[in-house]
């Protein structure tokens, strides 16, 4: 017999971004409740390190907490997109930066508890200068900072922060 028994999923809303859920489950106790979560929609960050330790930090406004936030290149996988492929495709469009290594360092799920989507980040090193590609919608300032002088208190998410500490741990920075 299943703990969790799924009795009912509908979908409620969707547009471009993003899918909304509500879904009927059993509990192990026999009660029956509503949770609503969104669809899944991965995503990757990518933090891109330099020969000389500095990395780059994209700037924009995020209209959800109405302010500018520092964070690593990230982006939404197309449809059907591999990750590793999506990392590069967002670090080229949002810093105008090609890498030619790239690794997966983590894989987990953003926010379990109202989402199936999982969140790919990498690590590049190896860059090469092109030219930014982004949206009509996009508007990004690119940041070198070095990584020594990149504290958690900059930062403004998770990803970020994750990436950058886990970079400072492999350059040997404290």
């Amino acid at each position: 017999m299943e703990k969790f028994k799924e009795l009912e999923k509908k979908e409620i809303f969707k547009n471009e971004h993003i899918q909304v859920f509500s879904k009927k489950l059993k509990l192990p106790n026999n009660r029956i409740v509503n949770w609503t979560f969104t669809g899944r929609r991965d995503a990757v960050g990518v933090i891109a390190v330099f020969e000389d330790n500095s990395i780059l930090l994209v700037k924009q406004y995020r209209p959800a907490v109405r302010k500018e936030t520092l964070e690593i290149p990230a982006g939404l996988l197309e449809k059907d997109e591999d990750p590793m492929e999506a990392a590069l495709r967002e670090l080229e469009e949002e810093t105008g930066y090609k890498a030619k290594k790239i690794e997966k360092i983590y894989e987990y799920y953003s926010s379990p508890g109202i989402s199936e989507g999982k969140f790919y980040l990498f690590y590049a090193e190896d860059l090469i200068k092109t030219y930014q590609h982004l949206d009509e919608d996009e508007f990004v300032e690119v940041e070198r900072v070095n990584l020594s002088d990149v504290s958690v208190t900059m930062l403004s998410d998770g990803k970020s922060i994750m990436a950058v500490e886990y970079a400072k741990k492999r350059k040997g920075i404290v």
